[in-house]
C-alpha cells in the first residue's frame, strides 16, 4: 500500500477538492463517495463546519488539517468499501486523529483529518511520515495486501545514501551555468567523506571552502550534528538528505573522538556565534569565511579546492555578502523520502519548527549568541524555507553559488534576498514585556480581596448573568429555569445556583458555566460575575448560540451497541439502515460503545442524542446516565427518518421508538413513514421550517404516547403530548391521531420488543380493542381531550 501525506489549512477546499466529480487535471473520476470516517458531514460544506468548530477550541495552531491518500499498487486486489472504511479507521487510530472523513476514489481512498481531536488535544506531526509509513505496512499484514517495499524512513540501510534531490531552481541554476548551493554543500560533504577525515580536519576543510560550520554541541560535550552556513543560505541534514545526519556521516568514514576534537569544536561552535550575532546586528563581513578565519571561496586559494569538489570557480562576489539568509529546509524530521512519499511542500505546508539534534535532542546553545541567531535564521527564513519551495527566485548572477531565494521579495541591489523584517520579532517581544511590566505596576493587589471576590461569584444570580448574555430562560417550577433547551439551573437552599446540561453530564456553580461553557478563564470569570475590574480586557466570549456539536469518534467494537440494539427488538437489517442513511451511528463516549440518533439542520450536525450500553454517574454522582445529548446539541433539530410514504408521519419521543416504527412497518412490508423524534416534552422542533413542511405535507400524524408509573407523572408527560397535538394541529393537519400503546407496555419501542404490535396497516386497532368499540374512530377532534389519555 502506497501513501501520501499532506498538512495545510483550508478544509473547505480540500473536502471541495475530494468529493468534487473531476479531478484537478479535468478527468471524471469513477466515484467521488463518503464511505467512512467520524465526521458526520455529507457535503464539502458540512465537513468543513465540523472541522471548524474543532479549530476554534486551538485558534492558534496553523496547520490544523490535512490528508493522507492511501492506495494499492497494481495487481493487487480490489478492496470494498468496507475493507477501505476499516483501513482508514485503522490508520488514523495509529496515528491517534479522532476526527476524519473517508472518500473513496475507486482505486484508491482520501482521508480527509483534523490535527484538533474531539477533546482539544493536538495529533502531533512529529515523525509522521515515519508513523504513517509503519502505520501502512501493519495494514499491508493485517488486510494481507501486496507489501511495498519500504522506503528510507523505515529502512536505515537506504538512508545511508540518502540525498535531498534538486528543486526546480537548482536545475535553473545549472541550465545557466551556476552551481545551486545544495549540490555544492552535497559534493563537498562527500569529497570529505570519501577522504575519511577526522572532526577537526572535516571542520577544517570546510571552513577553508568559505562554509561556516555550526556544530550542535550539548553542554555534556556530546555532539548530535552540524548546520552550514554558505553564503545566503543555512543546511542541516533535512535540507540535505538523511545520509549527512551525523551518525550516517560516521558510518561512510567521518572519525570522532571527543577528547581529541572537541576544542576544535568548540572554537569552531564559538566562531559560527560570532557569525551569527554579526548577521544579527546587521554588520555582516564582508566575507564569511573571514570571519571564520579561513581563507575566501573567491580567492586563488581556494580555487582549485572548489574546481576539485565540482564548482565553477568564477570570481563573483564573495558568498558572504548581502543580509540574511533564506534558509534551506528546515523541518525537524522525516523530509527524505522516495518519489512515492512526495515530500512536504515548503509553501503551503511549511511551518515552524523546534531545531533538534542527529539524535533527537534539542539544541542547547553555550551562548545567548548562538540561540538568538537560531531564532532570527528561523523568523527570517519564513516564506524562505529554499529546497522544497514552490517559489523559485530568479538565478544570481553568473559565476555565483545560487539557490532558491524565494519570489523576489526585498532583494537588494546586488541581487541577495534579505530577511524580511527579522527586528520586528524583536520589537513585538520587547513591547509586550513593557505591557507587561505597566500592568503590573497597575493592577491592584487583588490577594486579599481573593477570597471575597470568588465568594461573590460563587452566589452570583446565574439566571439574571443568562438573560444578560441573550439567552432564552424559561421558568419550570418554583426554583429551577431551563436555559436555552440546553441547561438547566436550580436554586439551593443557602441561596446559590447551579447549573447542569441537558443530559445532566456536565454541571456546577456560576464561576464552572462561565469557564466551562463561556470558554472565559479563571479571573475573567470572577470579574463577569463579581462586576469588579480586576481585568483590564475582557476576553471574548463564547458564543454558545452558534456552537455545533462535536460528534464522538466512531465506535472500534461495534458488536456492544448492535447487541444493545438487538436485544430491543431492533433487526439487523433495519440498524444497518439507518447508519446508512445517517439517522444511526455507532460512536465511542469516554470508552462507552453507543447508539447516536443525529439530527440536522442547515447541512450540517444540529443534535445527537447517544444511548450507552453501560451507565455513567451525572456531573453529580446522583444517578446513573444511560441517555444524553452531546455538548451544544440544539433539540430544537429532531432526528428524521425521511421514509417511503411522505403521507403519513409518525413523532415519537426518542430514536429507539423510531427504529421501532421502521422495523414494524419493515418486517410487515408496509411502505415506511416518515417518522420525526421530537425529544419528549420539547415542543421547539415543531417550530422549525423543515420539520413544519413535513407535516403539513402528511394525510395521517400519529403522536406516539407513553404509560408512566404513576398519575402525577402521567399527568406531566400528557400535557407535554398535548402541547405537540396542539401545535400540529395548528399547522393544518385535520388527522392526528394520538397512539397509546398497548397495556402492560411503556412506550412504542416496548411494545415492539415485547410483540405486542398488530398489523401497521392499522395502528389503532388495539385501542379499539382496549376500549370496548372496535369500529369506534380514535382521532382526535379537538386537542382539549388529549390529557384524559385513559385508554385501559
Amino acid at each position: 500500500m502506497i501513501e501520501k501525506i499532506i498538512k495545510g489549512t483550508g478544509a473547505r477546499g480540500l473536502a471541495n477538492y475530494l468529493l468534487a466529480e473531476k479531478d484537478h487535471n479535468g478527468d471524471v473520476r469513477p466515484r467521488h463517495d463518503l464511505i467512512g470516517g467520524t465526521l458526520s458531514g455529507r457535503s464539502a460544506r458540512e465537513l468543513a463546519a465540523e472541522i471548524g468548530v474543532l479549530r476554534r477550541m486551538r485558534p492558534n495552531l496553523q496547520k490544523a488539517v490535512g490528508h493522507v491518500s492511501l492506495r494499492v499498487p497494481e495487481g493487487d486486489r480490489v478492496l470494498s468499501d468496507r475493507e477501505w472504511a476499516m483501513i482508514s479507521d485503522q490508520w488514523c487510530s495509529d496515528m491517534g486523529m479522532d476526527a476524519y472523513a473517508t472518500v473513496c476514489h475507486g482505486d484508491h481512498i482520501h482521508i480527509l483529518f483534523s490535527r484538533i481531536n474531539s477533546d482539544g488535544s493536538v495529533v502531533s506531526d512529529s515523525n509522521d511520515y515515519r508513523r504513517g509509513e509503519a502505520a501502512v505496512r501493519k495494514i499491508e499484514q493485517d488486510f494481507n495486501l501486496v507489501k511495498v517495499e519500504p522506503s528510507s524512513l523505515l529502512e536505515p540501510e537506504n538512508a545511508l545514501t540518502h540525498k535531498k534531490a534538486p528543486t526546480k531552481g537548482d536545475f535553473i541554476a545549472i541550465e545557466k551555468g551556476e552551481i545551486p548551493a545544495r549540490l555544492f554543500m552535497q559534493q563537498a560533504l562527500d569529497a570529505l567523506l570519501e577522504k575519511k577525515r577526522t572532526v577537526t580536519q572535516f571542520i577544517e576543510d570546510l571552513e577553508t571552502l568559505g562554509v561556516i560550520v555550526q556544530p550542535n554541541l550539548a553542554t555534556t560535550g556530546k555532539l548530535s550534528g552540524f548546520a552550514y552556513h554558505y553564503g545566503d543560505y543555512r543546511f542541516t541534514s533535512n535540507s540535505l538528505g538523511r545520509g549527512y545526519r551525523l551518525s550516517n556521516m560516521q558510518k561512510k568514514g567521518l572519525s570522532y573522538e571527543q577528547d581529541r576534537d572537541i576544542e576544535r569544536i568548540r572554537a569552531a561552535k564559538d566562531r559560527a556565534a560570532r557569525f551569527l550575532a554579526d548577521r544579527c546586528a546587521g554588520d555582516d563581513p564582508a566575507n564569511p569565511a573571514d570571519a571564520a578565519g579561513a581563507i575566501a571561496v573567491a580567492g586563488s586559494d581556494g580555487e582549485s579546492n572548489r574546481r576539485e569538489l565540482g564548482a565553477d570557480g568564477g570570481n563573483g562576489s564573495s558568498p558572504g555578502s548581502g543580509f540574511g539568509y533564506a534558509e534551506s529546509d528546515h523541518a525537524a524530521s522525516d523530509t527524505g523520502r522516495r518519489g512515492r512519499h512526495p515530500e512536504r511542500d515548503a509553501n503551503a505546508f511549511a511551518g515552524q519548527s523546534e531545531t533538534v539534534g542527529e539524535n533527537g535532542q534539542g539544541i542547547s546553545p553555550e551562548s545567548d549568541a548562538i540561540e538568538s541567531g537560531i531564532e532570527l535564521l528561523e523568523a527570517g527564513s519564513k516564506g524562505f524555507t529554499g529546497g522544497d519551495s514552490k517559489d523559485t527566485a530568479t538565478v544570481l548572477d553568473s559565476g555565483r553559488i545560487s539557490g532558491d531565494t524565494g519570489s523576489g521579495r526585498d532583494r537588494d541591489d546586488s541581487g541577495i534576498v534579505t530577511v524580511t523584517n527579522w527586528n520586528d520579532r524583536f520589537k513585538k517581544a520587547s513591547a509586550a514585556k513593557r505591557r507587561a511590566k505597566e500592568q503590573k505596576q497597575d493592577s491592584p493587589d487583588i490577594q486579599a480581596d481573593y477570597p471575597s471576590l470568588r465568594d461573590a461569584a460563587h452566589m452570583a444570580d446565574l439566571v439574571a448573568y443568562l438573560q444578560s448574555i441573550g439567552l432564552p430562560i424559561k421558568k419550570d417550577g418554583v426554583k429551577d429555569w431551563v436555559v436555552d433547551d440546553r441547561y438547566r439551573v436550580t436554586q439551593e437552599k443557602d441561596g446559590h445556583f447551579v447549573w447542569c446540561d441537558w443530559a445532566g453530564v456536565d454541571g456546577g456553580d456560576p464561576i464552572d458555566f462561565c469557564v466551562k461553557e463561556m470558554g472565559l478563564s479563571f479571573q475573567q470569570a470572577l470579574a463577569d460575575l463579581s462586576g469588579s475590574t480586576i481585568t483590564k480586557k475582557a476576553e471574548k466570549r463564547t458564543v454558545l448560540s452558534h456552537q455545533l456539536p462535536v460528534a464522538p469518534p466512531v465506535c472500534r467494537n461495534s458488536d456492544p451497541v448492535m447487541h444493545y440494539l438487538q436485544e430491543r427488538g431492533i433487526s439487523q437489517k433495519t440498524i444497518r439502515c439507518a447508519q446508512g442513511a445517517g439517522f444511526l451511528r455507532f460512536v465511542d463516549y469516554k470508552g462507552i460503545p453507543s447508539a447516536a440518533f443525529c439530527g440536522r439542520g442547515d447541512g450540517q450536525l444540529r443534535s445527537m442524542t447517544l444511548r450507552l450500553t453501560q451507565s455513567i454517574p451525572s456531573w453529580d454522582g446522583k444517578k446513573p446516565l444511560t441517555k444524553l445529548d452531546v455538548k451544544h446539541s440544539d433539540n430544537s433539530y429532531p432526528a428524521i427518518w425521511h421514509g417511503d410514504n411522505r403521507g403519513s408521519v409518525w413523532v415519537v419521543e426518542g430514536g429507539m421508538d423510531a427504529l421501532a416504527v421502521i422495523d414494524w412497518y419493515k418486517t410487515r412490508r408496509k411502505p415506511i413513514p416518515c417518522v420525526i423524534v421530537s425529544g419528549g416534552a420539547n415542543v421547539r422542533s415543531l417550530d422549525r421550517t423543515h420539520v413544519q413542511k413535513m407535516l403539513k405535507e402528511a394525510d395521517t400524524v400519529y403522536v406516539a404516547m407513553e404509560r408512566e408509573k404513576n398519575t402525577k407523572t402521567q399527568a406531566k408527560t400528557d400535557a407535554a403530548h398535548e402541547q405537540q397535538i396542539d401545535k400540529i394541529w395548528k399547522l393544518g393537519c385535520e388527522k392526528v391521531f394520538a397512539w397509546m400503546p398497548p397495556a402492560g407496555t411503556k412506550d412504542i419501542a416496548d411494545a415492539w420488543k415485547a410483540g405486542a404490535l398488530s398489523d401497521p396497516h392499522d395502528p389503532l386497532v388495539h385501542m379499539r380493542k382496549e376500549s370496548g368499540d372496535e369500529s369506534a374512530s380514535i382521532s382526535l377532534p379537538a386537542p382539549a381531550i388529549v390529557s384524559t389519555f385513559d385508554w385501559e
